[in-house]
């Protein structure tokens, strides 16, 4: 027999989890397609990585000194089997599972949260109490603030979990508490769809503090203007980066009414001058023609390095380097020198994957503010996986 393996897909996460001393590993569908998350013993990764849509069984039994059509070749048809059936393989399951999901997906009108029960509480009662603690309490509830500067005009937040660093969120944030702004520009890292520089949505996206209203006569327009934007909002489905700021700012502005423009941004944004200096242009015109007051808040994290993230080396081993990185990039911040903040991690290769990156080039391109304020600084250390990240808050003024 010659059939070929079917190739796992591209979009499927895959994760390290250790129980009673063994390794596991968990495989989990972002979109929401496949069935699970589900966990196999590390043992069979040889297994998944020959799910490359190339290799054949037989191929695979001649590797693993089998019989084509013994006992160890049945199991492993079986296991493929069932990732198929489960919807983790590229095949014809997937793409009937696909069909059907995305026609629900694009039938509805408002976006439900990924992250409330996990980043952040599912329930009303106790999301207020806990953005509470991190934010402190809603515009017009906080006697004891004193505004002393003057509002920003955009703000670079991290969107790393609320559970890991809740307290980098403040400093980026509170700026806007008390902020005139109806409109806000939510452009954020695009983790899930690289296809296209941009991915718009006019879909609401629900909040446990009601739902954060979108700005669709923008978002038509700029469907039509920015250059090599998706023609799909499937991406917004999983994406965290906005949803984790769009949800803070419904418990910051609570009973302010305002709209939202998101807008993932993937590193084909940046790919020419043209196609940067066209999406500036388009995203001017808008705002212009919205004839509101906008504020921008952009989301992005700065380094991902370790093993999690493919460096041979541990994350423990590369701290100290992106922490001089780091700093150089946000001394370019710091000025809201775009050219030299580019410059610098094109200099690096973009060795140390800076999520952020895409967003904030096109935030500061088309507002061009005078200078940043860095708030907040950390670095997260995931030592189960030998990996870390590190994240800023940046507040640009004129």
């Amino acid at each position: 027999m010659h059939d070929v393996l079917p190739a796992l897909r591209v979009d499927i996460q895959l994760s390290v989890h250790t129980e009673d001393g063994e390794q596991f590993l968990v495989l989990s569908d972002p979109f929401g397609i496949a069935d699970g998350p589900i966990m196999v013993h590390v043992e069979m990764l040889d297994l998944l990585q020959a799910c490359d849509g190339e290799t054949t069984f037989d191929d695979l039994a001649v590797a693993s000194s089998v019989a084509p059509d013994g006992a160890e070749m049945m199991r492993v048809r079986a296991f493929v089997q069932q990732l198929s059936t489960l919807g983790y393989l590229e095949d014809d399951g997937f793409v009937a599972r696909q069909t059907v999901i995305e026609a629900e997906w694009d039938a509805r009108s408002e976006r439900p949260p990924v992250c409330a029960g996990t980043s952040y509480p599912e329930d009303a009662d106790e999301a207020g109490e806990f953005f509470t603690s991190v934010l402190g309490l809603p515009s017009g509830q906080s006697p004891d603030y004193d505004r002393t500067t003057a509002f920003p005009r955009a703000v670079l937040v991290p969107h790393i979990d609320y559970r890991v660093a809740p307290h980098v969120y403040a400093p980026g944030l509170l700026p806007l508490r008390d902020h005139p702004a109806e409109l806000v520009i939510a452009v954020g890292t695009s983790h899930y769809w690289s296809d296209d520089a941009f991915i718009l949505t006019s879909k609401d996206y629900q909040t446990p503090f009601g739902t954060a209203q979108t700005d669709k006569v923008m978002v038509s327009l700029l469907a039509q203007t920015l250059p090599n934007v998706a023609t799909t909002d499937v991406a917004h489905r999983p994406e965290h980066s906005l949803e984790l700021h769009i949800t803070a700012l419904k418990h910051l502005w609570a009973g302010k009414s305002f709209r939202v423009v998101p807008i993932l941004v993937t590193p084909a944004a940046c790919a020419s001058p043209e196609i940067l200096d066209q999406a500036v242009q388009a995203l001017r015109s808008a705002i212009d023609a919205s004839g509101v007051q906008a504020v921008w808040c952009i989301s992005g994290d700065l380094a991902h390095v370790g093993r999690k993230f493919g460096d041979a080396q541990a994350a423990e081993h590369l701290i100290d380097t992106v922490r001089d990185a780091d700093a150089r990039l946000l001394t370019h911040l710091e000025r809201a020198d775009a050219q030299g903040y580019d410059a610098e991690l094109a200099a690096s290769d973009h060795q140390f994957r800076v999520c952020g990156y895409a967003p904030t080039m096109v935030a500061l391109h088309a507002l061009k503010p005078g200078r940043g304020d860095v708030t907040a600084y950390d670095i997260w250390h995931e030592a189960e996986t030998a990996s870390a990240v590190s994240f800023a808050s940046v507040v640009f003024s004129d």
